[in-house]
């Protein structure tokens, strides 16, 4: 039985002297994934081949180091450098992959199971290896990348390989399976099902609170979408707006909104960590609110759904097939246009009284369940 596992994604601790390319979604969602595989009795070996992005223009060569995350579960950096010219940063970048490959080459055994967390970049690298050493591979497919943004036709290639050569697949939607149309083992989790503390209670002051917590673009438009519904809510209702992006734009248009309207808007900028649980558990309600149009939204599941639904809130979303269709769907009020009035009927058609954190314990409990037989045998 294999006691051991190899977890490779492009990671990154916070607060680093110098930063390496990684996101904090993924980041998110290796800890949760390591966190399972602990649960379920491996250790876990995650590795990272990120390098140092342009921010660590200045950094000297740093060798390959290996790091304790906690018990059992440890944390290998490939080694880089910082580069302010070009043509250097491609060798960089092509010096952690040629990394990756080798480590693989050294560490990886005939059957072994190794989890990666599917990015194109490390496509070939890690199909090489396999080619040599044999290991099974598991991938952890979030979305399809040429479906959202592709980097170049030989990325798409590489991708479309390595998603048919895994042996078996984790999916963030039901929908990525049957769009690869795959007979292999799989299981299906749409992302961070941790419970967050409960720090707050929602406010109790007569009105219904209602966030929207993220990203603030005019292409997506959830925030903008947001504000819009004010217009058509009553002194009732407050909508509470954080994060961060085009704000000067959102703040001009909720002054304007809020010279009309009863139900008033409030944005108080970003939060991070408790404070921004404690600010999303005083309302009642969240809101997934960017547009229902592009590719994206088919093969990609709304982290910020999981986010609302672990801190106890209910939630409003658009109609799209990966929500609709998946396990959490009765415990979203879902609205069929992008319309603000349409959106402000779902927030008053909210009902209270299923319990989305029961619901995300639930979806824990399965996912170890399945994680066990896919890796385990059990």
């Amino acid at each position: 039985m294999q006691e051991n596992i190899l977890y490779i994604s492009f990671y990154d601790f916070p607060n680093q002297s110098y930063k390496r390319v990684s996101s904090v979604a993924a980041v998110s969602q290796v800890d949760y994934v390591s966190n399972v595989l602990l649960d379920i009795g491996l250790q876990v070996k995650i590795v990272s081949p990120s390098w140092y992005d342009d921010s660590a223009s200045f950094a000297k060569y740093t060798a390959s180091k290996t790091t304790s995350i906690k018990n059992k579960l440890n944390l290998v950096f490939a080694p880089s450098f910082g580069t302010k010219n070009k043509f250097i940063g491609y060798i960089k970048i092509l010096f952690s992959l040629f990394w990756l490959f080798f480590f693989l080459i050294k560490h990886a055994k005939k059957n072994e199971k190794i989890l990666v967390y599917h990015s194109p970049w490390l496509a070939l690298p890690i199909l090489l290896a396999k080619k040599i050493k044999k290991f099974q591979l598991i991938l952890d497919v979030e979305e399809i990348y040429a479906d959202v943004s592709s980097l170049h036709p030989y990325f798409d290639k590489l991708e479309q390989k390595i998603i048919q050569n895994a042996d078996s697949y984790l999916f963030s939607t039901e929908f990525l399976p049957k769009k690869i149309k795959t007979t292999k083992p799989y299981a299906v989790f749409y992302g961070n099902y941790k419970v967050f503390p409960k720090l707050e209670q929602p406010l109790n002051d007569g009105k219904i609170h209602v966030v929207y917590a993220g990203i603030i673009d005019t292409e997506k438009l959830g925030a903008f979408n947001a504000i819009e519904t004010a217009l058509f809510l009553d002194e009732n209702y407050q909508i509470h707006i954080i994060g961060f992006g085009e704000t000067e734009l959102l703040q001009t248009r909720i002054d304007e909104i809020n010279a009309q309207s009863k139900c008033k808007i409030v944005f108080d900028g970003q939060k991070f960590g408790d404070d921004y649980i404690r600010y999303c558990q005083m309302c009642h309600i969240g809101l997934s609110t960017q547009k229902m149009e592009g590719n994206f939204v088919e093969t990609s599941f709304p982290s910020k759904i999981l986010s609302y639904l672990s801190m106890g809130l209910q939630v409003v979303s658009g109609y799209v097939s990966v929500v609709a269709q998946s396990k959490i769907a009765n415990n979203v009020t879902f609205y069929t246009t992008d319309s603000p009035e349409s959106i402000a009927q779902a927030i008053k058609n909210t009902s209270f009284t299923s319990s989305s954190v029961e619901k995300m314990k639930e979806l824990d409990d399965d996912f170890k369940t399945e994680l066990t037989q896919i890796l385990l045998h059990k």
